[in-house]
């Protein structure tokens, strides 16, 4: 029974962390970006680039889909291994 309640509760976490990072979080970046970059717009070029991006809009891509993605396979990775505990009936 232990392993279900793990089971549910990781699964909440990484629900949130998710809608966190990715929905929330990550907004801020792009609102705020005056606020926390002090970069003005230069015709189409910013002050504030990673790899030719926009800082704000680079963040925004680390913390939404890229970091879904690595959540998302750590937890496949951890609800495969307590799928194979409850084959095994260890509890």
């Amino acid at each position: 029974m232990k392993t279900y309640t793990k089971e549910w509760m990781v699964s909440a976490f990484c629900f949130a962390f998710v809608a966190i990072t990715g929905g929330f979080l990550s907004m801020f970046f792009v609102l705020g970006k005056d606020a926390f970059f002090h970069g003005e717009e230069t015709g189409y070029l910013y002050k504030s680039t990673v790899m030719g991006l926009p800082t704000h809009y680079f963040l925004l891509l680390v913390f939404s889909w890229i970091g879904a993605t690595l959540i998302g396979a750590i937890y496949a990775w951890y609800m495969d291994r307590l799928d194979k505990s409850i084959e095994k009936g260890v509890d």
